[in-house]
């Protein structure tokens, strides 16, 4: 499993519900091997998304279409941290 976290800083709370939207109807159809992906509002205008994909390749791809159209906002701020899973550890 790879995966992505994503910390983003939006200029204006309307971006910031757009994207929130988007990834909550839109996203989880449109990525090739996405997992799951789950969005943490810090602020009304900073949030912390993980993305899971099933490989490196298929988050790679992805890029393409989202990380890549946010980075070109000058509006929003981007920040990408992403590696394969070390490890779960789940309390039963």
């Amino acid at each position: 499993m790879f995966i992505r976290i994503v910390n983003i800083k939006f200029s204006s709370k309307i971006e910031a519900d757009a994207m929130n939207a988007l990834a909550k109807h839109e996203l989880i159809n449109v990525l090739q091997g996405i997992i799951s992906i789950e969005v943490i509002r810090i602020t009304e205008l900073h949030s912390v998304v993980i993305n899971k994909f099933d490989s490196k390749e298929s988050a790679e791809k992805s890029k393409e279409l989202v990380i890549n159209k946010l980075k070109s906002n000058s509006n929003i701020k981007v920040e990408i941290f992403e590696g394969n899973r070390s490890f779960i550890i789940e309390k039963s």
